[in-house]
């Protein structure tokens, strides 16, 4: 064991006073209390009854459930256990055509339609985070072509707009426009690969997300080199990493939506 599983400070080390104006940490907290109360004053005269137990049980099962999605524990576990990343990729495009190798980046969504904003300010921290993977795999690998691929179009002509300001040609960039979720990004950019003569497809989305997509773009009948974006990795665990926050909350959302969409299939 490399070291304690919990770091061993003053509590006033780790956490800030800020801390507790988090809105899921302050519901919880008032949830719980509340419940405490309500069940202390409205206690059945016999509440060895198992029908009068069950609200009880539901209400403080729903309230744990809470708390523990909500921390900064769950959330990483979850995000250790649904990222990827993919291989070398100096390795396996080793020897590869570079004019018949395509990579392909998945869009998330906008942050902002507001047209008084740069396009490719409007991105989401998701999308910015593939477009600036898939602009560094660019400059360090030969492609002939790459595909930016999400509805609307002023997603991709915002991921068009970063990659061009990042140093990659819009010559070699191929918009995608119609795919509203995952397995239409497959089976939309799988046509494009196919009439462009692509042999081999780097793919280029959030770890969290590239598992599934990777199953989506197989059951398109494309194979795929996976290269993860937005790799989190799990946080160390602190005394902070047990109370709710509302960006764990949010994290743990993306992974339960990963998992329950690769299982859904």
């Amino acid at each position: 064991m490399v070291g304690p599983l919990i770091t061993m400070l003053p509590l006033s080390a780790r956490l800030a006073p800020a801390r507790f104006l988090d809105p899921v940490l302050l519901v919880v907290l008032v949830l719980g209390v509340a419940l405490y109360l309500s069940f202390r004053r409205t206690a059945p005269a016999t509440p060895t009854l198992p029908r009068a137990r069950r609200p009880r049980i539901l209400a403080w099962s729903a309230w744990s459930t809470l708390w523990l999605l909500s921390t900064p524990l769950v959330a990483s576990t979850l995000t250790g256990c649904t990222e990827t990343r993919g291989p070398d990729l100096g390795a396996a495009l080793a020897g590869k055509d570079p004019q018949k190798a395509a990579l392909v980046v998945l869009g998330g969504v906008l942050r902002t339609s507001d047209e008084s904003v740069p396009p490719r300010e409007r991105l989401c921290a998701a999308s910015t985070q593939r477009v600036l993977t898939a602009s560094r795999l660019w400059h360090e690998h030969p492609f002939g072509l790459i595909v930016l691929t999400g509805a609307p179009p002023g997603e991709t002509a915002a991921m068009l707009d970063l990659m061009t300001t990042l140093g990659v040609p819009p010559d070699s960039v191929v918009r995608e426009t119609r795919a509203l979720n995952t397995r239409e990004n497959a089976i939309y950019t799988a046509e494009i690969l196919r009439d462009r003569g692509a042999e081999v497809v780097v793919l280029v989305t959030s770890a969290t997300h590239l598992r599934r997509a990777v199953k989506d773009f197989a059951a398109a009948g494309v194979s795929v080199i996976p290269a993860a974006a937005e790799i989190v990795g799990r946080s160390a665990t602190t005394i902070d990493s047990f109370l709710p926050s509302a960006s764990a909350l949010a994290q743990t959302q993306v992974c339960l939506h990963e998992i329950l969409g690769y299982l859904r299939g």
